[in-house]
């Protein structure tokens, strides 16, 4: 792993996560479980980002969690996502995310599934 980032936006999925609904930790974890898909789903594709393991983004109230980042754009955590049912609006997003210069995706052209699932949004490093 290198110290600087790659031109492509990047989605980092925990893998450490419980979906909040969830009482007490499962096996595998159900972040584990949205990492996998992605990555499954994203080999059958041409998606224009990276997507990456991380063990916990500390949003363990409003698990799964995932953060979208990228060189120059603003980033975003994102909480509540169903490892089941989002996979396809999750990709939606960061393909739109990573297709912007800023990484603002408008809020009406997020996937209806996750607009209200924003839990924090970064400023991108000058």
């Amino acid at each position: 792993m290198t110290d600087t980032m790659s031109p492509k936006a990047r989605l980092n999925i925990c893998t450490t996560c419980t979906a909040s609904s969830t009482e007490g930790a499962t096996e595998p974890r159900h972040g584990r479980i949205l990492f996998d898909k992605m990555v499954e789903n994203g080999a059958l594709l041409d998606i224009p980002f990276e997507i990456r393991a991380v063990e916990c983004l500390t949003n363990c109230k409003s698990g799964c969690s995932v953060a979208l980042n990228g060189m120059g754009k603003w980033g975003y955590v994102y909480g509540n996502i169903d490892p089941e049912n989002m996979i396809a609006d999750l990709q939606e997003l960061a393909t739109k995310y990573a297709e912007t210069d800023d990484g603002i995706v408008p809020w009406r052209e997020r996937p209806e599934s996750l607009r209200r699932n924003v839990i924090a949004r970064i400023p991108p490093l000058d």
